[in-house]
């Protein structure tokens, strides 16, 4: 059988999207690395003299490990918000993909403003990490939107699963726009806004789709 000049250019943005993916897994295993490299240093072994040795070292910068691990989490996050709006593509071509490494950029910015004040002594940290986390997953959905558009997607997704993945990918970037307000209150507000302010959004939604399904079934 011939190959066709769409069949060729599927397949080579087919490909293209494979190698996509993997890029944005490198990159993002790097960025995990570079987590690791902020936990409380014990190399002048000054750690020895406390009390309970290394577990002492830990309690002392417990503020800072907790704030940590919270940017380990939401860099988690952002990960599986990347791989929900790519698991559903086809293929991608060089404008898709072009957002897709602007997404990973702000990421990026989002990993300098955690690590550079894990204390959170000033409120640009908080904000900027809001906002680049907010910012990233924009240009996710617009990704996803624009796949869509030039028909990008799987051909086996119905219109009801493309509104659903939009509706799922949602949640992340409103979660980190609004907490961006929660930075000026102060940082414990901020820190619990990650926790609060997902399950306000999540409970709003059921409650929304409970009262279309009633009015479904009126």
């Amino acid at each position: 059988m011939e190959t066709t000049v769409d069949d060729a250019t599927d397949a080579t943005g087919h490909r293209q999207l494979r190698r996509l993916e993997t890029f944005l897994d490198v990159a993002y295993a790097v960025l995990f690395v570079d987590f690791i490299m902020y936990l409380p240093r014990t190399e002048d072994m000054a750690w020895t003299e406390l009390p309970l040795g290394l577990l002492s070292l830990l309690i002392d910068n417990s503020v800072e490990l907790m704030r940590l691990v919270i940017a380990v989490g939401l860099t988690l996050i952002s990960w599986n918000l990347t791989h929900k709006l790519l698991g559903p593509l086809q293929r991608t071509d060089a404008r898709h993909t072009l957002l897709a490494l602007l997404q990973l950029i702000f990421v990026c910015l989002f990993l300098f403003f955690a690590v550079a004040d894990p204390a959170l002594e000033s409120v640009s940290s908080p904000v900027g990490q809001s906002l680049c986390l907010a910012v990233s997953g924009f240009i996710g959905i617009a990704g996803w939107s624009y796949a869509r558009k030039k028909g990008l997607t799987r051909p086996d997704l119905s219109e009801p699963e493309k509104n659903e993945v939009l509706r799922d990918a949602i949640i992340e970037p409103v979660t980190a726009l609004l907490n961006t307000g929660f930075a000026f209150v102060g940082p414990g507000a901020w820190t619990a806004g990650w926790f609060v302010i997902p399950a306000i959004l999540l409970g709003a939604r059921r409650r929304v789709d409970r009262r279309k399904r009633r009015a479904t079934v009126a």
